[in-house]
């Protein structure tokens, strides 16, 4: 990744499941789409980790813009 995401890089699906992401610090891999979690993942806006999925400090910027 060279640069951070914006909001309006993102589709409106994505953009709602990185701040439920965010909202909650923490969620189940299960409770993010696959199509979501796939380009958040690429865009290094979360990451996987104990079976969930957690914002990585760019994400935590892009979703409260």
């Amino acid at each position: 990744m060279e640069k951070i995401a914006r909001g309006s890089d993102l589709t409106a699906p994505e953009l709602r499941t990185l701040r439920a992401i965010v909202a909650h610090s923490f969620v189940s891999r299960g409770a993010v789409g696959q199509l979501e979690r796939t380009n958040l993942l690429a865009l290094g806006l979360i990451h996987c980790a104990m079976g969930g999925v957690m914002p990585t400090p760019a994400g935590k910027i892009v979703a409260r813009m």
